[in-house]
């Protein structure tokens, strides 16, 4: 016959293995997937996803390659491992993602407008004003209206990019480069990279002649120093639509699109939207 003490042992013992299966099962410490650098991409891939979810963003699986899954940002400024969530077969699962090093390399430019660097009182509270309008968008959502990959932003695309460049203007290091830049001639059309609604266009301080396109499910692409804007807030836009024409307005060196995404309100490569499925990173 079993004592009390020796009973009680034995139930604390089966509850504490409970307790364990229950973390597990909800994932409570994510085990270490694999590391990725700021600014990229990792695809978790799996059949019957109901959401993802990273931080407070909830948003639906994507199409990468012929696999559904959770298309993970890992943020250009992000600082900290990524903790990734899905909601599939009725449980919640959870990845960790680490933190890799950061890959760029450092750009040097000299701008001789130095109003556009040294910002006065007056140029500043604009910039501020701007940012509080641009910072609205990343929060949007809706049904996705893209698929992978997208279309290019330019017919012919030359190479390009230097995202994520540490720069240093007029001998100041400021903040990384969030987007490519590509050198065209002025004029050159400037395309949807899939179907939208101009979520945002207008003359900026940095940016120039700008236009940010809502194509749903987090995902917005942004177009800068435009010579032209053909395209109006509100606007719905197909793939390969002309919204404008390459420019060099704002702070800018010369005529070039500046390309840039942001996926779930994180900055990342453009690159990996525009190239094949296999250049994202698959964790399983």
């Amino acid at each position: 016959m079993v004592g009390y003490d020796s009973f009680m042992s034995l139930f604390r013992f089966i509850a504490v293995l409970g307790a364990a299966a229950v973390l597990a099962a909800a994932g409570a410490h994510p085990l270490l997937a694999q590391t990725a650098a700021p600014g990229s991409l990792v695809h978790w891939p799996g059949e019957g996803i109901e959401r993802c979810l990273v931080g407070d963003r909830a948003f639906e699986p994507t199409v990468v390659g012929e696999e559904p899954g959770c298309l993970v940002p890992v943020g250009l400024t992000r600082t900290a491992d990524v903790i990734a969530e899905r909601d599939r077969d009725g449980r919640r699962e959870r990845l960790r993602i680490g933190l890799g090093e950061y890959p760029y390399s450092v750009q040097r430019l000299e701008i001789k407008d130095r109003s556009r660097v040294d910002l006065s009182p007056e140029n500043l509270a604009r910039v501020q004003r701007e940012n509080a309008l641009i910072g609205r968008l990343w929060g949007r959502q809706g049904k996705p209206r893209f698929s992978l990959p997208l279309g290019a932003p330019l017919e012919k695309m030359p190479a390009g990019g230097r995202f994520g460049a540490k720069r240093i203007i007029n001998g100041e290091p400021r903040s990384p480069h969030t987007g490519a830049d590509y050198a065209v001639p002025q004029g050159t059309p400037v395309l949807a990279v899939d179907d939208a609604v101009v979520a945002l266009a207008g003359e900026f301080f940095f940016s120039g002649n700008a236009v940010f396109l809502d194509h749903g499910n987090g995902l917005i692409s942004m177009y800068f120093h435009l010579h032209e804007v053909f395209v109006e807030q509100g606007d719905e836009v197909p793939r390969g639509h002309r919204i404008g024409t390459v420019g060099s307005t704002g702070r800018s060196t010369g005529p070039h699109l500046h390309f840039g995404i942001r996926w779930q309100g994180e900055r990342v490569d453009p690159a990996l939207w525009l190239g094949e499925p296999a250049s994202i990173a698959t964790v399983r």
